[in-house]
């Protein structure tokens, strides 16, 4: 009786906690990103592969020039920028704030992109779990050990008075 008392709600608990884990298990993972910087030919086809980007907080973008010309990525506001890369090099930014950011590479201001990051994704919020309004106020369920002991049929003990004595015949 005592065993499936405790058992039953340990169970329970321990389920729910498992399921409230999970989702912060497989959602801590960051991604990452890869925009190529390019040139070559006429200046008007210069860029950013993709020109735009969407990423979630705490994603990188890695930027790699593959043009001949030194290039950066900087962001128009000011907020993050990578060095000036010289071909073949690359950089990494990880995106802590989200927003659209525009950026432009400060040696060719015709060259022009934009990220955009989400707000990272918070795991869903677990419902407190409740009882089965049926079963709160229902009597417990013992459980019958499989070798019951036999029922005695005993009759209780008389009680003796003591308060009678011979002592006065």
């Amino acid at each position: 009786m005592l065993r499936a008392r405790v058992v039953v709600p340990v169970f329970a608990f321990a389920l729910s906690s498992i399921t409230a884990i999970v989702p912060f298990a497989t959602s801590a993972v960051a991604a990452s990103s890869a925009v190529s910087i390019h040139d070559g030919g006429d200046i008007s086809t210069w860029g950013y592969g993709p020109s735009t980007e969407t990423v979630t907080v705490g994603d990188t973008i890695t930027f790699t020039n593959t043009g001949a010309s030194p290039h950066d990525a900087t962001s128009v506001d000011g907020s993050w920028n990578t060095p000036l890369l010289q071909s073949g090099q690359s950089a990494t930014v990880t995106f802590s704030t989200p927003g659209t950011f525009a950026f432009t590479c400060v040696l060719h201001p015709w060259m022009k992109g934009s990220i955009v990051v989400n707000p990272a994704a918070s795991a869903p919020a677990v419902a407190p779990t409740t009882p089965d309004p049926s079963t709160v106020n229902a009597p417990a369920v013992d459980v019958a050990p499989s070798n019951p002991a036999p029922q005695t049929d005993v009759a209780p003990a008389q009680p003796t008075d003591d308060t009678t004595s011979d002592a006065g015949n």
